[in-house]
């Protein structure tokens, strides 16, 4: 059950009052935070993980629950079907990734490329690699708390706060469109300190910007779907950490001549919503609730 504050509690009223301002504040503090860590403290080249505004970022979220009153239940981080929730969202993922990688490889085999999987630790969006799996772990945590910051600020706070205001559907689609925005970081980032030219940002940007919506829409639909946040959240690790670790491995090198790798990813991403649908519905599955109401 999640806890009811008093009417005392100026920030749960708040939240209340305006369910689109309060998240929109909170992203606001992220973005900061996200600003300081990449551009003016560009750990990410030397670490190959941009951790401090993902640490920094969860921190901003527990505080603002307990500002509220609320507890990690009230974004879906608690054990209420946990062992149906994760195994919803890694199959979710799992399958959307054995369909992109297969196909990327059955493309390229019959393009007659000797292509093979291979095993490397490589941060994808600064291109850092690092020897031995050492780096490998390390890569791992950071997706771990990236997955506990991103699913607990846009699809915990974001998408229960909208569904005061908003439909499902609608609801989803303004916090994927959102973390899509997010992820501009990076290919900013490489413009600012000359990694890449103006039209390979824009072309990069809008890549980035469909993928990381389409991404936000999956990971907000397996919450809308289950009321567990677990089920987004192991989703995201999965697929992080994948793409950090499994590539694909021609005579160009790790990576070289994958178009399809991507964008088979989000269309697969896209055709999982049945997936999850099915599976939910099937092992009865609660619907989220919005922000301020009781869960079962």
């Amino acid at each position: 059950m999640t806890e009811q504050p008093t009417n005392a509690n100026r920030v749960y009223q708040l939240s209340l009052a305006r369910p689109i301002l309060v998240p929109l504040v909170l992203l606001m503090i992220a973005v900061l935070l996200r600003v300081v860590d990449i551009f003016l403290l560009p750990l990410a080249e030397a670490w190959g993980e941009a951790f401090l505004h993902k640490a920094l970022g969860f921190v901003m979220v527990l505080i603002y629950l307990w500002a509220a009153g609320q507890t990690l239940a009230a974004i879906g981080l608690h054990g209420r079907r946990l062992g149906p929730a994760l195994f919803i969202g890694a199959s979710t993922m799992i399958l959307a990734l054995v369909i992109a990688f297969g196909v990327q490889l059955g493309a390229l085999r019959l393009a007659g490329e000797q292509a093979v999987l291979a095993l490397a630790a490589i941060d994808p969006k600064t291109g850092l690699a690092g020897a031995g799996w050492g780096f490998a772990l390390w890569l791992f945590v950071g997706n771990l708390v990236n997955s506990f910051m991103e699913e607990g600020l846009f699809r915990g706070v974001m998408l229960t706060h909208f569904r005061l205001r908003l439909s499902p559907w609608r609801a989803n689609l303004l916090q994927g469109i959102i973390f899509g925005l997010w992820h501009l970081a990076w290919p900013i980032w490489r413009l600012v300190y000359g990694h890449a030219d103006l039209a390979a940002v824009v072309s990069e940007s809008a890549f980035i910007l469909a993928g990381s919506t389409v991404s936000g829409l999956l990971y907000g639909y397996l919450y809308l779907k289950t009321d567990s946040l677990w089920t987004g959240w192991i989703a995201h690790t999965i697929n992080n950490t994948t793409l950090n670790l499994l590539h694909i491995r021609t005579a160009g090198g790790l990576d070289a001549g994958t178009p399809l790798l991507y964008p088979v990813l989000a269309v697969a991403c896209l055709g999982m919503l049945l997936w999850i649908k099915g599976w939910a519905r099937w092992l009865r599955m609660p619907e989220l609730t919005p922000w301020g109401t009781s869960s079962a």
